[in-house]
């Protein structure tokens, strides 16, 4: 019942040799004075190029976190101002939910003094950051900020780095001052992922980016490497998404060396000049998609085999998997990048200041001030019942800087209802929990960074989710939904944790959690899946077991996933289930391997 393609290359386009480049940040952004803790101010560091500060900004780390507990509901917002931070020890914190705030990747600099002992050794790395291991390292961010291992410090790790649900990397640059070092970010310990690395550059060390471990599967987007002297990027078993990957190095611009680990990679220029090596050297699976190549030998070495040319519009190093008779490529939905918006005009800032703990009074008028930013003070909030308020035109982003929202029994928390149309889109971000968005215009709506709920209307315009965490995502009626890092982890009898009625959704790095349907796509609908992990992770009933991974009926999908499951009790017996013009067909989970190299089913 089921078609295979055995490593298949198939043209879906002309390459145009263009990928993106990481988008620019502001030289030096401006924020107020109390939107969280100024590690100068509070703490003492000074910034100076001069001073040790290692001192001071453990102290701001440590502040109020002596046990290691999660601290999910105490979450920590750390502001470094330009300057330039002297360290000579690994910076490290106990528990979640800690926000690196920089001034600018050009104006925040965390620099590793040189010659520092304990970072001389590359066989016994150590970190300038390291983020706490396990997998409830949550809601961990650093941004906008360099990292700079200095010189003779060939031991050095740039920011070793775990984030899980939800957390993310942006807007940073690591770079070494004499090109060694064992890695600039090193995500070797478990269990990194899911989390979204996005806009970073990365100059010199061994590697550019170490990754291990099968869990949770990170995604990339705007990553620059330059000087790796081993690998751009090394995965050792982890399951990778990654979008606009530029490299520039006497070295592989990726190894996936073992037959577990999973790469795909979309939109990539690799340029060296070891002829002897392929760009992406591949012993596990492996989708390639408009990826361009020069100077190497060839684009894709295969199993020990070179594949011809230094492009690929598209290559699958595995099984193309179908149920009918559909093309063998990719659904290949077009793409759109994630608006972003930074007012460095403090007179467009608007705060929130409750009058007392649980007070939302304010919140309205505030929104209709006419301010272009609406900001939370880090810190947490409260309201007993559903608090329902409209955001005007003239709003164009609402942040958090980490704050959550506590709420009463109905857990309704601050709802954001967007009805007003714009031809602006509006920003949500920063928000650990605590805050839904109800989608009732054609205006363009953005969540980032934290964990939310989601609600369409009829007339609901473009969306775009990044590194974000929902309870579900129903798409109820059609518009078009672009998501990097995705994470849905909710189990109701009966619904998908994902349900796509007629619109377009392209996600690249989606993790689920616990059973029942991840996916379903109906009415016409087209979804492209990208990565990552589908983690059923608790027992099955014989009913559940029925219950088919992904559903499509009478529309389109192609899907390339990871399985991960540790028992026989905790996993679908169906993989894909799919009805075409009234006839049903499944393919089942002992037809199909843990890591899906595609699945397509479109007519």
């Amino acid at each position: 019942m089921y078609t295979l393609a055995w490593q298949c290359i198939c043209p879906i386009g002309v390459i145009s040799g263009l990928v993106l480049s990481p988008i620019p940040a502001l030289a030096t952004k401006q924020f107020p004075t109390d939107f969280m803790r100024n590690v100068k101010t509070y703490y003492g560091a000074k910034g100076d190029g001069v001073t040790d500060d290692t001192a001071a900004i453990q102290k701001a780390l440590d502040d109020g976190r002596t046990q290691s507990q999660d601290y999910n509901g105490k979450p920590k917002s750390l502001y470094f101002p330009a300057g330039n931070y002297l360290i000579s020890n690994t910076l490290k914190w106990n528990g979640c939910c800690v926000n690196w705030q920089g001034q600018g990747s050009d104006s925040t600099f965390i620099k590793l003094k040189d010659n520092t002992v304990g970072f001389n050794d590359p066989n016994v790395p150590k970190a300038v950051i390291q983020t706490p291991s396990g997998n409830m390292s949550f809601r961990q961010n650093i941004v906008d900020m360099t990292v700079n291992t200095g010189t003779n410090n060939p031991g050095a790790i740039g920011i070793s780095y775990i984030a899980n649900n939800s957390g993310s990397l942006r807007d940073v640059t690591i770079k070494s001052g004499d090109g060694k070092g064992k890695a600039g970010l090193d995500l070797s310990r478990q269990w990194p992922g899911p989390c979204l690395i996005k806009n970073v550059q990365i100059n010199g060390f061994d590697y550019g980016i170490y990754i291990k471990n099968a869990e949770y599967g990170p995604t990339f987007e705007n990553i620059n490497l330059t000087n790796q002297k081993v690998a751009g990027i090394r995965n050792e078993g982890n399951t990778l998404a990654i979008r606009g990957l530029q490299t520039n190095s006497l070295a592989p611009a990726i190894q996936n060396p073992l037959a577990w680990g999973s790469v795909i990679v979309l939109d990539g220029n690799f340029h060296s000049a070891l002829s002897t090596s392929s760009a992406i050297e591949n012993s596990g699976y492996l989708y390639a998609r408009n990826i361009v190549a020069s100077g190497y030998q060839s684009a894709i070495r295969n199993l020990g085999s070179i594949l011809p040319g230094l492009s690929q519009s598209e290559y699958i190093s595995g099984s193309i998997y179908s149920l009918f008779d559909s093309p063998q490529r990719s659904l290949n939905l077009p793409i759109e990048e994630t608006p972003s918006f930074h007012d460095n005009i403090l007179a467009n800032w608007g705060k929130f200041s409750p009058r007392w703990y649980g007070d939302t009074g304010t919140l309205q008028s505030l929104l209709n001030s006419g301010k272009s930013t609406i900001y939370f003070p880090q810190g947490v909030y409260f309201t007993y019942d559903k608090k329902v308020v409209t955001v005007p035109a003239t709003v164009k982003r609402i942040i958090g800087f980490s704050s959550v929202v506590n709420r009463g029994p109905d857990q309704g928390g601050i709802v954001f209802r967007v009805q007003e149309n714009s031809t602006e889109p509006l920003i949500i971000e920063q928000f650990g929990y605590g805050v839904s968005v109800e989608h009732a215009s054609a205006r363009t709506v953005v969540m980032k960074q934290g964990n939310y709920r989601y609600t369409d209307f009829p007339s609901a315009g473009k969306l775009f989710l990044e590194d974000v965490q929902l309870w579900n995502l129903n798409l109820n009626y059609p518009h078009s939904v672009w998501a990097r890092q995705l994470n849905v982890e909710s189990f109701t009898p009966g619904a998908a944790k994902i349900a796509n009625k007629g619109g377009n959704l392209w996600i690249l790095g989606l993790k689920t959690e616990r059973k029942g349907t991840v996916i379903n796509t109906s009415a016409g609908g087209k979804t492209e899946l990208l990565g990552s992990i589908i983690y059923p992770a608790e027992d099955f009933t014989t009913q559940d077991k029925t219950v088919a991974a992904f559903i499509n009926n009478d529309s389109s999908q192609s899907l390339i996933y990871s399985l991960s499951s540790y028992a026989a009790n905790r996993n679908y017996e169906i993989q894909v289930e799919e009805t075409r013009n009234g006839v049903k067909r499944q393919l089942l989970t002992t037809n199909t391997p843990k890591r899906m190299p595609l699945f397509v089913g479109y007519p």
